[in-house]
Parts: C-alpha cells; structure tokens; sequence
C-alpha cells in the first residue's frame, strides 16, 4: 500500500464535562482547516455530537453502561482501541486553533512518521518541553532523552500502539506526562519535534493555538476570548468564569504560611 493510501485518524480528546467546548471547537476548526478530510474520533463517555462538514464519531466509551465511573486514561485507552489507524493526531477540546493549519506540512511529517517509524512528532511545543537536538531533517529536532516533557499532551503525531504503552489506567494527564516522561527517559523512542528555529522565529506553527483554551477549569481569557469574538462564537462564559492567577496565588499563600511556620517551630 503506498503512503499516500494510509491515513491518519485525529484525536480529539475530551469529556462530557466538557460539552461546552465542542461547538467553539470544531468552528474554528473547520474554519481553519477547511475540507478536512481526515476521520476525527471526539473522544466522550456518552454524549455525542455532529459538525456540519466533517466526519466526526463519538467514542462514547461508556457503552451500554453509562453509570460506570472511569479514569481520564481508562477512557482514553478505551477510545484508542476503537481506531484502526496505525497513527492518530492527538489533539484535546480546548487546542481552540486561531490561525490557518498547514496541512502540508503535517502530512510530510505523516509520511516521514511511516517511513522512519518515528514514536512522535509533536506539532505544538512548549518552552520547558527541551533541551532539544537538531537532527538531519530540516524540519525535525529530537526532543533529549532526559527532558522534563519528554511526554507531552499537546498536539502531535503519534504512533497508536507507542503512545497505549506510557499510559498507566489509574493517572490523569498531568501524571501521565510527569510520570510517562520518567518511564521515557528509560525507552530509546524517536521522539521528535518541529525544528525549534521554524517555531520561534518564523512563527510557523502546523496547528496554530494558544496553550490552552481552559486551565483548571476556568476559561483562559487569553485565549478565548477575543478569538471566539472575532469568529462569532457565542458563550456564557459566566458559567465557567475565567481563570484568576491572582486568586490562584493568594490560595497558596495560606498553605506556605504553615509550612514555613511548622518549619520554624521545628527549631
């Protein structure tokens, strides 16, 4: 079979909580990535939900049983072992993408995932993620086998069966991106990035987005709101309210207060 024949099936992983993400989402998606023609799974317990314009299944991984109570990777493995595709673009339902997607340039990376059999190729990458090594691609840098992030949830290229093997059942994603990394630092996977150089300073990103949509919980302001403005997007944002650092900060300070006061009275 030759390489243009195989596809690659997107991810986006998300919760019925989350039910309020969907809509924005896929907007801007079809937006800025018109005439997709890839098959997207919106990874749900039970819910489901349709997009004029692309081709969208709901995992809804709780079945027959909708009282069952799984953890975020036990859904998650469920969802992956419903896609038949060797490699999954792994995205989550608050990447909302606010400029045009290079689908170019994700399919030469696709191609070169089946060809090197690359374990990842991640198309967003965070400034903490490195160190980073360049490699003979032009496009590719290696992500160091010791780094922090040497798993990371943002969006990426993933070979399916590679990504099942660092996920433990019981962790959320933040566990599975600190504790996965630590198994990684163990594995010689081929765990690339899109050359640093091209991120930074030609800003050219394959799926531009602003990491991310929502943070505990909360919308992020940043993010969202001026974007869903400008794409007339309608939300109560009221009913999730927007992220505070602030409040955030003062909400750790009691808790640092009593450390450093057992601390002192242990002397």
């Amino acid at each position: 079979m030759r390489d243009e024949d195989i596809t690659y099936t997107i991810i986006v992983n998300s919760t019925d909580s989350y039910e309020d993400c969907w809509y924005p989402f896929f907007r801007l998606f079809s937006k800025f990535w018109p005439n997709c023609e890839q098959k997207i799974v919106l990874n749900t317990e039970t819910k489901d939900f349709r997009y004029p314009g692309l081709n969208i299944t709901c995992s809804k991984v709780y079945g027959n049983k909708p009282n069952q109570k799984l953890t975020w990777s036990e859904c998650f493995l469920k969802c992956l072992k419903k896609i038949e595709a060797e490699v999954i673009l792994y995205l989550q339902d608050d990447y909302f993408i606010n400029g045009n997607v290079d689908v170019q340039q994700i399919d030469e990376l696709f191609r070169l995932m089946l060809k090197k059999k690359y374990t990842t190729i991640r198309l967003m990458e965070c400034a903490n993620a490195g160190p980073w090594h360049p490699t003979d691609h032009p496009l590719l840098w290696k992500v160091d086998q010791k780094a922090f992030y040497r798993i990371s949830l943002q969006a990426s290229l993933w070979r399916k069966d590679r990504l099942r093997s660092y996920i433990r059942k019981h962790e959320n994603p933040w566990q599975l991106e600190f504790w996965g990394s630590r198994r990684a630092h163990r594995v010689q996977d081929s765990i690339l990035c899109i050359n640093r150089n091209i991120f930074n300073e030609q800003n050219r990103q394959a799926i531009p987005y602003k990491p991310t949509g929502i943070i505990k919980g909360k919308w992020n302001k940043e993010a969202v709101y001026n974007l869903f403005l400008e794409n007339w997007i309608d939300i109560d944002f009221s009913r999730r309210g927007f992220y505070d650092p602030k409040q955030e900060s003062v909400r750790k300070v009691p808790l640092v207060t009593r450390i450093i006061s057992r601390f002192r009275s242990a002397f």
